[in-house]
């Protein structure tokens, strides 16, 4: 399940992983995190942290463990323009460069919205140019329990071209 967060009420900006975060905490802690395409504007304190982890994966990618994303992201006041997190169960495998996620540019987001950018993720969360949140579950009862958080939130589904 696929689900576009635009302006909710629950954010104080578009892409506020401090407000996503805790809906979907024990999901987050027991996943580990590839990060890629980041790019941060830190609003309240400078997270030396995050600054950190947008140097690493400047063009590859990163992986952490969910609690330690979790304690980083959240009560930060960090706003994400660009970023891909992408949750997997156990370990992760080794990617490819045309494997990494990607925000910027990829034009699937759009016209595959329910495919999840890698295959062994089970959760993954798209923050699009500050302006929109992409959240994707492959348990779609996951979804659901999301969207009792997030009431406003669209759920995006493939539409077949005819």
């Amino acid at each position: 399940m696929t689900i576009l967060l635009e302006n909710p009420p629950q954010f104080r900006w578009q892409t506020d992983m401090d407000n996503l975060l805790p809906a979907i905490r024990q999901q987050v802690e027991e996943l580990n995190w590839v990060i890629s395409n980041l790019q941060c504007w830190h609003l309240k304190d400078f997270v030396p942290t995050v600054a950190d982890w947008e140097k690493q994966q400047e063009n590859s990618y990163i992986v952490i463990p969910g609690k330690i994303l979790y304690d980083v992201m959240v009560n930060q006041g960090i706003q994400i323009v660009w970023g891909v997190f992408c949750g997997i169960a156990g370990e992760v495998p080794e990617l490819s460069f045309d494997e990494i996620p990607y925000a910027d540019g990829n034009r699937e987001l759009w016209t595959e919205p329910e495919s999840l950018q890698l295959a062994a993720a089970a959760l993954e969360i798209v923050c699009f140019d500050s302006s929109v949140t992409i959240v994707k579950f492959r348990n779609e009862e996951l979804g659901c329990q999301f969207l009792d958080a997030f009431p406003d939130g669209q759920v995006l589904r493939t539409t077949a071209v005819e």
